[in-house]
C-alpha cells in the first residue's frame, strides 16, 4: 500500500502513467526495456533471474531484486528480499534506501521521481557492473538501442493463491513466522505456488525473516507422495538437516518440516510443514 511507502517527491514532477521505457546501466552496458503501457498495481520484477520481467547483470544484484509498480500516478519501487537492497538518487542526492542493511526504520517503498535512478544497493559504491542502475524514462533517446519486453514476460498484479472450486486441496503447508501462523493450500490446479518476501508470492513470509529472499521457493508439482520444490532464495532451505542450494530441486514429503534461509541475529526461525489434507 501506498500508505506505508515514504514519498520523496515534494515539488517534484511524477512520472508520467505510459510510454515508460526503463534505462538500464548494468554489466552489458547502456540499453533500454520498453514497457507496454501500465496498468496500476501490477508489478514488475527486477533481478539476474531469467524469469523476471526486467532482467539485469550485476555482479552484486540477487536473484529476484526488486519490484517496481505504477499506483496512484506515481511510480514505486520495493525491495524483494535482496542481499544488498537498493537506493534512489536525483543527481548528487539519495533520496531513500530500502532492503539489505538499510536498516530496520527504512521504508519498505520509495517512489521513483522524475529524474531519478535505482541503484541495486543500499549503500555501497561501484561500477554498474557491480552494482546495476535503472531510470524510468519517456523520451528516448534515438542512439541508445530500445529492447521490448521480453515476449511472455508477466505482468503481476498481486496475486492470491488460486482456488479450484469443488476440489479439496491435496496438501497443506503451515507456516510459522515472526507475525503468527499461516497456511496455503496446494491443489494440482493452482500451481506453482510460490513462497518468500515479496508481496507478489502466495504464501508471503514476514519481512522480520531477513534470511528469506523475495522469492525463495516454489511449488511446481505433486502427486501422491509428495510435492516438487525449486529452490530460489540466496541462503537455500533445510529440510531433515539437509541443506539445498540455490538452484536446487527437491522432494518434499508430508510431515517433513523446512527451514527458510539462515536467522540473522535475533532473527525468528521461518518453519513450513507439509501435511496431507484430509
Amino acid at each position: 500500500m501506498v500508505s506505508t511507502a515514504a514519498s520523496s517527491s515534494a515539488g517534484i514532477p511524477r512520472t508520467p502513467l505510459a510510454g515508460v521505457e526503463i534505462r538500464i546501466e548494468d554489466a552489458e552496458g547502456v540499453r533500454r526495456v520498453a514497457l507496454p503501457p501500465a496498468v496500476p498495481g501490477r508489478r514488475y520484477a527486477v533481478g539476474k533471474e531469467q524469469g523476471c520481467d526486467v532482467v539485469v547483470d550485476g555482479l552484486y544484484a540477487s536473484r529476484r531484486h526488486c519490484e517496481i509498480w505504477l499506483e496512484r500516478g506515481s511510480w514505486w519501487v520495493a525491495d524483494a528480499g535482496s542481499t544488498n537492497g537498493l537506493r534512489i538518487e536525483r543527481g548528487a542526492n539519495v533520496l531513500g534506501r530500502t532492503g539489505g542493511d538499510a536498516g530496520a526504520a527504512s521504508p519498505k517503498a520509495l517512489e521513483i521521481v522524475a529524474g531519478a535512478r535505482i541503484v541495486l544497493s543500499a549503500h555501497a559504491e561501484g561500477s554498474p557492473a557491480q552494482y546495476p542502475r535503472l531510470a524510468l524514462d519517456t523520451k528516448p533517446d534515438a542512439a541508445i538501442h530500445t529492447t521490448p519486453l521480453a515476449p511472455g514476460a508477466s505482468l503481476r498484479a498481486t496475486p492470491s493463491t488460486p482456488i479450484l472450486v469443488g476440489r479439496k486441496p491435496e496438501f497443506t503447508i503451515s507456516a510459522r513466522m515472526a507475525g503468527g501462523e499461516r497456511t496455503v493450500d496446494l491443489r494440482p490446479g493452482a500451481l506453482p505456488v510460490s513462497v518468500g518476501r515479496s508481496r507478489s508470492q502466495s504464501l508471503v513470509v514476514d519481512w522480520a525473516h531477513e534470511g528469506v529472499s523475495g522469492q525463495h521457493l516454489a511449488i511446481s508439482a505433486l502427486d501422491e507422495g509428495g510435492v516438487t520444490v525449486e529452490v530460489y532464495g540466496d541462503n537455500g532451505v533445510t529440510v531433515s538437516g539437509k541443506q539445498y542450494p540455490p538452484g536446487a530441486h527437491l522432494r518434499w514429503k508430508p510431515g517433513e518440516a523446512m527451514t527458510l534461509g539462515r536467522t540473522i541475529g535475533q532473527e525468528p526461525e521461518c518453519r513450513l510443514v507439509l501435511t496431507r489434507a484430509d
